[in-house]
């Protein structure tokens, strides 16, 4: 029994200190830090990077500036990062409402927690209101549906990469660089189109930072604000007697899901007012459309246009039932109108003798009977 106990014992001892290392070691292995910090007093990044998937953290993130050897902690933002993959850096955004700011150096300062513990924490320090020029100089910001346009003019020649970002909350949805940009002496505009769907009538915010390699690796940030809505224009149409089509491109990265209505309209020849007398309308939708994405739709008249002129009209109507684009146009039709002697079968207008492509009405049929009778004589007669 004694030998029993013992063996138990010193399982137990062998099994227990064994869990208890596999635990820390788990706990040493896991890398999470916040990897990179910038701000200036209208917006901040944070970026960060952990060796294995995160959820569930919260970053704090302060302005803080110095007053004679104290801290004046300007604004706080402390809100959740939400879940991030492993191995992946992730750029958490803000911005700033600063009124009435002074000159002087400020400090962003970030920590990143796990309930209250904190996993990591960095500073960056930056002056507001330096005397000193930037080479490059953002003249102009102009985030739409479809993309981010940027006009920068250069006080200096120029290296430059600028980084493009896509905005929700503090969330980059969509991030892409262009590197070693160049400017002498002209300003120029660069635009890049979102690579990511938009939802429609959701307002986002459109952010490019900057980054000028000489004298020193100094960025420059600006954002804007903008509603993604739904857009497309008709680049081509065609018409006739018979139908009409119209080439849709989109315009946006909300997903375009409208419809075409085409209308004709008989113009009245005696009028002088230009009237017209409604004929038909059709209505199709289109395909779904991204930006530069393109489709050409195609409807047929239920009867033939008859002789005469029409006014065509083409409505191109939005996600929201609103018409987005308006055309007009001509048809001119030259196909004459069924004849009255021409009328259904039964309707007691049509001839009772109709001609062949060869005949007089009736001729065919009274040689035939003719001919028959003169057979049938010789017949008797030989007979």
């Amino acid at each position: 029994m004694k030998a029993l106990f013992f063996i138990l014992v010193l399982f137990l001892v062998s099994v227990f200190p064994a869990y208890a290392a596999d635990t820390s070691q788990v706990d040493e292995t896991r890398q999470v830090r916040i990897a990179e910090l910038y701000s200036d007093l209208e917006s901040y990044d944070v970026t960060l990077y952990s060796n294995q998937p995160e959820e569930d953290l919260t970053l704090e993130v302060s302005l803080v500036r110095p007053d004679r050897g104290n801290e004046e902690v300007i604004a706080t933002q402390t809100f959740p990062t939400g879940s991030f993959p492993a191995n992946t850096r992730v750029m958490k955004v803000g911005f700033w409402n600063i009124r009435n700011a002074e000159r002087g150096a400020y400090t962003l300062r970030a920590r990143l927690l796990d309930q209250k513990k904190v996993l990591s924490e960095s500073e960056y320090d930056f002056v507001y209101g330096s005397n000193s020029a930037s080479r490059l100089q953002v003249d102009d910001l102009v985030p739409n549906s479809e993309g981010i346009t940027v006009a920068l003019s250069p006080n200096q020649a120029s290296l430059f990469d600028i980084e493009y970002m896509l905005v929700d909350g503090h969330d980059v949805l969509y991030s892409t660089k262009t590197e070693k940009g160049s400017l002498t002496s002209v300003p120029e505009a660069f635009s890049v189109s979102w690579g990511t769907l938009l939802e429609n009538n959701k307002e986002y915010t459109g952010r490019v930072k900057i980054q000028v390699y000489s004298p020193d690796r100094g960025f420059i940030a600006s954002a804007e604000n903008f509603t993604a809505v739904d857009d497309a224009e008709i680049t081509d149409i065609y018409e006739d007697e018979t139908g009409a089509s119209a080439t849709v491109l989109g315009r946006s990265q909300v997903p375009f899901e409208g419809n075409l209505v085409f209308s004709a309209y008989e113009l009245q020849e005696n009028s002088g007012n230009g009237s017209s007398v409604f004929v038909e309308s059709v209505r199709e939708k289109v395909p779904v459309l991204l930006t530069d994405d393109d489709e050409t739709v195609e409807v047929a008249w239920t009867e033939r246009l008859t002789a005469g002129v029409y006014r065509l009209e083409i409505e191109l109507v939005g996600n929201n039932g609103d018409v987005i684009e308006r055309r007009e146009t001509i048809i001119e039709s030259d196909l004459s109108a069924p004849n009255a002697s021409e009328a259904v079968p039964g309707s007691g207008n049509e001839s009772s003798g109709k001609n062949d492509e060869n005949g007089i009405p009736g001729f065919s049929v009274a040689f035939g009977v003719a001919g028959l009778a003169v057979a049938l004589a010789l017949f008797k007669k030989l007979h």
